[in-house]
């Protein structure tokens, strides 16, 4: 071998080292972004009323063709290896969300997950178990036509998932928020700093039993416990212990329409919202009541032209010792395929709500958007999309009308008028 083929052959070793020593990268995420314009004339226009016990764009009755920002998500994972038979990996997502006004704007991404997994972890219930520390999305559910999480515990934490108890897997997790501080932060920039100096955190256990065959689907139990732990020492610095407990029933191909349908009922009191999360903000003397149920379901027929998705969604909520505000909404998405690329889809719904005190408020809201997407299945994405969005509202619904990130930019050029309507281009993909 000459003297150059063996240097060749040396960097051929080198780099095959580095190769295996390096972890397999799974990069996948979500974006959505698009512009238009409303009736009234400026940028494209979303409609929100506030509905108690619910969250999402529930008060906007429905998201086709109702969103007004720049909204992405950048998922990096990956596998690290494996020593004692005990296999690693690593989850990072940073997320990042703009007003959607044009060509520069600055952002402060968000580190919403870096976590760590260990699999593998023993034997018999432990088999398929994991253990895990980090920020993370925990196991979260939600319905995807009105961006709602019926369960959206996130944040720092550690656990263990997917014990096997036979009947079910159980899991446990333990999550630590801290109080934090929002003051002097311009529209969007979502960088809070550590509130209270550092004394007020709040714990949430949470505890699930899932996969509980009942013959027709199975069964899942989530419930959440919230405790306060304070340094108080001052008066101000003050919290409350809370509980949420949810029941649900989920079923595939349900009477043979395809798609899946889930059935949650939610319970939730003081210190824990109905999602399973921390109330951070609440006082010693603060009390909460609050139940809801939510129905969802996608249908996706064998052979058929059309898929689509429902939800409708009660609930009630009541703080202190006021009545009970209560919110009701129904909101359907029937997508109609051309072919395997062209689609039209049509949103309607209505979110109607009675507050604990005053007048009754509600909106309704139709959207038409034609679509040319990568698929024909109601996941199907990338899709772009254009749409006509149409909503009408009540005095009482005060002006609903709103752009920008989370729409949080009042449009006053609605004011005293009950009815407006918004027009633009979307794209949307996950990958």
């Amino acid at each position: 071998m000459t003297r150059k083929s063996k240097l060749f052959a040396a960097l051929v070793a080198a780099f095959a080292a580095q190769a295996g020593m390096a972890a397999s990268v799974d990069y996948h995420g979500y974006i959505r972004s698009g512009s238009g314009g409303n009736s009234e004339g400026g940028k494209e226009a979303c409609f929100r009323i506030n509905a108690p016990a619910m969250a999402g764009v529930v008060g906007g009755a429905g998201r086709l063709g109702n969103e007004c920002d720049t909204y992405g998500e950048l998922a990096f994972d990956a596998a690290m290896g494996e020593a004692g038979g005990v296999n690693f990996k690593l989850h990072t997502m940073l997320a990042f969300g703009t007003q959607q006004t044009g060509d520069w704007e600055q952002n402060t991404p968000s580190w919403r997950q870096a976590w760590i997994e260990a699999g593998n972890v023993g034997r018999g219930a432990l088999e398929n178990a994991t253990i895990w520390a980090g920020k993370r999305y925990y196991r979260r559910a939600d319905v995807h036509i009105v961006d709602f999480f019926t369960s959206e515990v996130t944040g720092p934490g550690a656990g263990i998932e997917n014990i096997d108890v036979g009947f079910a897997k159980l899991s446990y997790a333990l999550f630590r928020n801290n109080s934090q501080d929002w003051s002097d932060k311009p529209i969007g920039g979502y960088n809070p700093q550590v509130g209270d100096n550092g004394k007020k955190s709040f714990s949430d256990h949470d505890i699930r039993l899932e996969g509980i065959n009942v013959g027709f689907g199975s069964l899942g139990f989530q419930t959440n416990f919230v405790q306060k732990n304070l340094d108080d020492d001052e008066a101000s610095i003050q919290g409350k212990n809370g509980w949420a407990f949810d029941v649900n029933h989920f079923v595939s191909d349900p009477v043979g329409l395809g798609g899946f349908n889930r059935l949650d009922f939610q319970i939730a009191r003081d210190g824990a919202n109905l999602n399973g999360t921390a109330k951070n903000w609440t006082s010693n003397s603060d009390k909460y009541r609050a139940w809801r149920l939510v129905e969802h379901m996608v249908f996706e027929p064998k052979n058929s032209a059309w898929n689509g998705a429902v939800f409708v969604g009660y609930g009630q909520e009541a703080y202190g010792d006021a009545d009970y505000s209560k919110s009701f909404s129904l909101v359907a998405r029937p997508i109609f395929h051309f072919n395997d690329a062209y689609s039209i889809a049509f949103e309607a719904g209505t979110t109607r709500v009675k507050p604990a005190t005053g007048d009754r408020y509600y909106l309704n809201k139709f959207t038409v958007a034609p679509q040319i997407s990568m698929g024909k299945g109601f996941w199907a994405r990338p899709v772009i999309r254009a749409y006509y969005t149409y909503a009408n509202w009540n005095d009482a619904a005060g002006n609903p009308v709103c752009t920008g990130r989370d729409c949080g930019v009042p449009m006053t050029g609605f004011a005293g008028k009950t009815n407006g309507s918004s027009y633009g281009v979307q794209m949307e993909t996950w990958w």
